[in-house]
């Protein structure tokens, strides 16, 4: 293993934590998704296209919002 530096050092532990956190991230935001989809589509039936694509690109905050209207919602568009 080739000598580094403590700046070298601290910078690559840096991004490996980065790393793990948009790791993190991603895979709490997909988890949340498939829940919602499932949660959807059991009240309302199969999603249309449009739907799926806006849960595969909203944010975790946005399907958090989404996911606390399903209570009680009574269409998909009170939910988006």
């Amino acid at each position: 293993m080739p000598y580094m530096t403590s700046f070298e050092r601290i910078g690559r532990e840096q991004g490996h934590a980065e790393g793990v956190r948009e790791g993190l991230r991603e895979g709490l935001q997909q988890g949340q998704s498939t829940l919602l989809k499932t949660l959807l589509e059991n009240k309302f039936g199969v999603l249309t296209k449009p739907y799926q694509q806006r849960l595969d690109k909203a944010d975790v905050n946005t399907l958090q919002q989404w996911g606390k209207r399903i209570l009680t919602a009574q269409t998909l568009d009170e939910i988006f």
